[in-house]
């Protein structure tokens, strides 16, 4: 009687020669075509898999014997501490960062993971490279270009500490200052300027805060430096009328004093605006207008046309366009917001913007303590500016830390793989602001190894 592994058996010998037949056109071989290459395919992999983990579970209970150390230009960062590596003349020698380490190997250098075990038997040598050199140096990719922000502390507190808040990360918010807008600034010695349309204009007492409608507003303390980086438009005086006070000619049939004021109103609110000279009726700017009534505290005298066209006139026109028209601007309230100059470099200078940002990012404290914000892993390669062709000027690196390290030598900054990136000019002012570095020099890194 048949058992059922016979009926199994049976049912495999006629798939194997069904199979056979299909595949290989021979009904004869009872064999699946493909078994044998397929059961020596699986006994490989099977084989080369414990192979496999049998090395990994020898590297584990043994670890070590890697011989990266000995490569050309390796710097070695070994994985249980962090601690870098350079392998000169037989001895492992501590470096205390990257820059020191990519100074000392060169432009090829190529950093490495190793373990202690591999290390532990290297001989070592003394820490070479220089302390306070900066932990990690960003890529070209990653130099920045700007803008950046120069702000000021005073827009904070009365009575700020020196120095500008700086923030060196281009994508900072900010925000302009409106068209239809001024600021209000002042210098230390107590000089007031209106900042408007890019400019500064000095202010001679409290007349210009008057006519302009802000003299309940409160100046921001500005540094010199701040302030030289605006042109200087001209300062805010009222006219000087010869003989004011003194009787002047009538006018529509009434006698008033040299220094009066007029306006004459026309349909659709035209305007004429004129001031009393000891010859008669002379035109006057609006701005010169505004400042003369603020000092003289009188209302304009109502003019009609009539009038205007008899009344005698002087031949005097220097009080009109002496001043640039800045009465129909008002002033800006910040709103908690910080007075800032964004700046861009522009051929071997730089440009100016006045916008306002928050206080978070004018690197600005609560207290008015001013401070420096970079992006993480970025930095600058800048020179001072102005830049002159007469002199070489001096490289610097602004790192991600606010620190400013002078680059000595070209090798110095293709070593720290800096050569593809263009310097940008950097103000000296603001240069001389931050803190100074110790001086990144490939020769005499190189030097204190020997090489």
């Amino acid at each position: 009687m048949q058992t059922q592994r016979d009926h199994v058996h049976a049912y495999s010998f006629n798939m194997g020669r069904i199979s056979s037949a299909l595949v290989e056109g021979n009904s004869t071989n009872a064999q699946i075509p493909g078994r044998r290459p397929l059961t020596g395919l699986l006994l490989g992999v099977i084989l080369s898999v414990l192979i496999v983990a049998g090395f990994g579970v020898y590297g584990w209970i043994k670890p070590g014997g890697s011989k990266a150390y000995q490569q050309q230009g390796a710097i070695l960062v070994e994985k249980e501490s962090g601690t870098r590596y350079v392998y000169l003349k037989g001895r492992l020698h501590p470096v205390p960062n990257l820059a020191s380490a990519l100074l000392i190997e060169g432009p090829s250098a190529t950093v490495k993971l190793i373990s202690q075990a591999s290390l532990k038997d290297v001989p070592r040598g003394a820490e070479l490279g220089i302390a306070d050199a900066p932990q990690t140096i960003p890529g070209s990719a990653d130099l920045v270009r700007g803008p950046w922000l120069a702000c000021l502390p005073g827009s904070v507190v009365d009575d700020p500490g020196d120095g500008m808040g700086l923030n060196l990360n281009p994508s900072a918010p900010a925000t302009a200052l409106h068209a239809d807008s001024f600021a209000l600034v002042r210098s230390g010695d107590g000089t007031g300027y209106v900042v408007a349309r890019g400019h500064k204009y000095p202010m001679v007492g409290d007349a210009a805060l008057a006519a302009l409608g802000a003299g309940d507003a409160r100046p921001a303390l500005a540094p010199d430096t701040w302030l030289k980086w605006l042109p200087t438009g001209a300062t805010l005086t009222p006219p000087k009328i010869p003989g004011a006070g003194a009787p002047g000619p009538k006018v529509a049939g009434r006698q008033y004093p040299v220094g009066t004021l007029f306006r004459q109103r026309g349909k659709g609110g035209a305007e004429q605006l004129f001031v009393l000279r000891d010859d008669g009726l002379a035109p006057i700017g609006r701005m010169e207008f505004l400042l003369a009534a603020a000092v003289a505290h009188q209302r304009p005298v109502p003019l009609s046309a009539v009038d205007a066209v008899a009344a005698q006139r002087s031949g005097d026109r220097s009080e009109v366009g002496r001043l640039p028209d800045l009465s129909r601007l008002r002033w800006q309230h910040p709103d908690g917001g910080v007075l800032c100059l964004r700046q861009h470099p522009a051929g071997t200078s730089v440009r100016s913007q006045v916008v306002y940002a928050a206080r978070a990012d004018a690197a600005v404290s609560s207290t008015g303590h001013p401070s420096v914000r970079v992006a993480p892993g970025t930095g600058l390669l800048t020179v001072a500016a102005p830049v002159t062709r007469a002199s070489v000027q001096q490289p610097y690196l602004i790192s991600d830390n606010g620190v400013a390290y002078p680059l000595t030598g070209d090798d110095t900054v293709s070593s720290l793989r800096l050569d593809a990136a263009r310097t940008i000019p950097f103000p000296a002012a603001l240069l001389s602001s931050l803190r100074r570095g110790p001086t990144l020099s490939r020769s005499a890194v190189t030097q204190l190894g020997g090489g």
